[in-house]
């Protein structure tokens, strides 16, 4: 295998993950048209390099029963490297950029309530030396996030062969808490997210069965969802780019709805603050910025972006820690598994 067609194979292997992130390799060989061992291989060498993973991540429900704030952090120049590593070992942060602006860093944490975003702003985050300023922006609404964003690899038929099957609709049933046996199946899943269900279910002192049943649920009910990431130098470049947007509440659903239908989108919350909405778009240049800013207030005449941040480097995504090429390198126990 050429190195072109291996980054292709890698390319369209992440694309197929990110439909169904814990997909048997024989049921992806027929849409990619490689044998289920030649897939489990590069697999293994891309998981081994930290070049891709199965990231476990809070799902489309999970408003319901907790919290999650965004928050732009400013400290001073020479305490920046510090401020960083503390902002990566704490289990609540989610995600931690350093970013262009007036915010030396942008932030997303998932606690369990309002109160507990309370404690951790104030116990733990502002407390970190160095930190001059944290200013905290809610989020109310979750019209998209990152277990919904594709590489765009595969083709039309491919995709279809991929897809899930689509159930008869069915209103989810809610998960108003996890349990120590939910928080240690996460956990473990989080290390390995396509690690066999026996196997999981022997780390957890469970049966295989009653792993799949219990992490399942969580999924089905939307209390978490698994996401397949890749580096930066295999899905290759990204200039993220957060957009602060204001809009009447009578267009905030429409606004948000639309965002998360832009293939560019990785998130789009409606939140607390000036700015009514917050978005993030991966745009492969710098330059397709501005030109997408001008298309977006014309499809939506009644928006206005305030603000717009590119971020510099991703520290931490999904609970993972990357180098400068986006790989994984580590992973810090998530606080609300």
């Amino acid at each position: 295998m050429t190195s072109q067609a291996a980054a292709e194979l890698d390319l369209a292997i992440i694309g197929a993950l990110q439909l169904n992130p814990r997909a048997d390799w024989a049921d992806l060989a027929e849409a990619l048209q490689y044998s289920p061992k030649t897939l489990a291989r590069r697999w293994k060498l891309l998981s081994e390099s930290g070049s891709a993973w199965i990231a476990v991540a809070p799902g489309p429900t999970f408003l319901k029963f907790g919290c999650a704030a965004w928050l732009a952090i400013t400290c001073r120049p020479q305490s920046k490297h510090d401020v960083a590593e503390a902002l990566i070992a704490e289990p609540a942060v989610d995600t931690v950029s350093s970013t262009s602006g007036t915010s030396d860093f942008h932030v997303i944490v998932f606690v369990s309530s309002i109160a507990d975003l309370t404690r951790l702003l104030t116990d733990r985050i502002e407390v970190i030396e160095g930190i001059r300023s944290v200013a905290t922006t809610v989020v109310l609404t979750n019209y998209t996030e990152g277990a919904r964003w594709r590489v765009q690899a595969l083709d039309l038929e491919q995709a279809h062969l991929l897809q899930l099957p689509q159930a008869a609709p069915t209103r989810r049933k809610t998960i108003p808490f996890l349990d120590d046996l939910d928080r240690s199946l996460l956990g473990a899943l989080a290390k390995d997210g396509r690690q066999a269900w026996t196997t999981l279910g022997e780390q957890c002192d469970v049966t295989g069965p009653t792993a799949r049943r219990r992490v399942e649920r969580l999924i089905d009910g939307g209390r978490v969802a698994l996401r397949c990431e890749g580096a930066n130098t295999l899905v290759g470049p990204v200039v993220e780019t957060t957009f602060m947007i204001t809009t009447a509440p009578s267009e905030l659903n429409t606004v948000g709805n639309l965002l998360s239908r832009i293939p560019k989108c990785r998130i789009a919350n409606a939140t607390t603050g000036t700015s009514t909405i917050v978005a993030t778009m991966w745009f492969q240049t710098v330059s397709e910025i501005a030109p997408f800013a001008a298309a977006l207030t014309r499809e939506l005449p009644s928006i206005t972006i305030s603000d717009r941040f590119i971020s510099l480097h991703t520290f931490k995504r999904a609970g993972h820690v990357l180098d400068q090429d986006g790989r994984t390198t580590g992973l810090i126990p998530r606080a609300i598994f």
